[in-house]
């Protein structure tokens, strides 16, 4: 098995506040001898990791130094988060994706890091904005000094979605912002749907400055230098995308 090659959100990392990135290849099911050679490349240890429990809810979990190898080295407890923040050094927060969008957020000013797993469903619930805003209330930071990664992730090119999705972003979503998201296709009921778009107008509709906000651009639907369950079918390929205050 060969170690992924590791990729930078450049933004975030030359701010000498914090290290963010994702792994860029075909990634494995995260075993805990995947867990240790990243933590080696990026001169940390599993220890220090804690992996989000993933179901694709909007709630952020906030992260002290006694969560340190939660989901890595210890077993996930029932407390299921698709978002954490912390202002620990030396804790790294992961998420793992395969066509939602890992999305990692940095306040140099605080010092705080947050990272969220926005799926379609989390990204209807605002999961994004919403990791912004508890970072506003457990740690005072102010939105308009606050930095964002969008990491690989299915894109509007290749994101078909039907009717029901639509309906569920109408939830949380004007019918003005949803034409923005949606782009109708010519089968009956079928919609391109561009999750960038949305996560972004939650962060900047929460007082992120859109200038702040860093898309990597790659698509994993048609980069396949990148996992996703959607072209491959294969649940255990994922991407780890990770932010760790320095």
């Amino acid at each position: 098995m060969t170690m992924d090659l590791l990729r930078h959100f450049e933004e975030i990392s030359n701010t000498g506040v914090a290290s963010a990135g994702y792994t860029s290849g075909l990634c494995g099911e995260w075993t805990e001898e995947r867990f240790q050679r990243v933590a080696a490349l990026l001169n940390t240890d599993t220890s220090r990791m804690v992996m989000a429990n993933q179901k694709h809810t909007d709630k952020v979990r906030v992260i002290g130094i006694e969560d340190a190898g939660y989901g890595v080295i210890k077993s996930h407890d029932d407390d299921y988060a698709d978002a954490m923040i912390t202002d620990r050094t030396g804790i790294m927060l992961c998420v793992h994706t395969a066509d939602c969008v890992p999305v990692v957020l940095l306040d140099p000013v605080k010092r705080v890091v947050g990272i969220a797993h926005s799926g379609w469903v989390g990204t209807a619930k605002r999961i994004a904005g919403k990791t912004v805003r508890k970072m506003v209330h457990e740690y005072h930071c102010r939105p308009e000094n606050i930095i964002c990664g969008i990491g690989p992730y299915n894109h509007s090119c290749c994101y078909e979605v039907g009717e029901d999705v639509l309906e569920r972003f109408r939830e949380s979503f004007s019918d003005g912002e949803c034409e923005r998201f949606f782009k109708k296709k010519n089968r009956e009921g079928k919609y391109m749907l561009d999750l960038g778009a949305a996560i972004g107008l939650s962060l900047h509709q929460e007082g992120v400055k859109p200038e702040s906000i860093y898309d990597e651009g790659h698509c994993t639907y048609h980069t396949t230098t990148f996992s996703s369950w959607r072209r491959t079918g294969d649940k255990k390929k994922q991407i780890l995308t990770y932010i760790m205050l320095r």
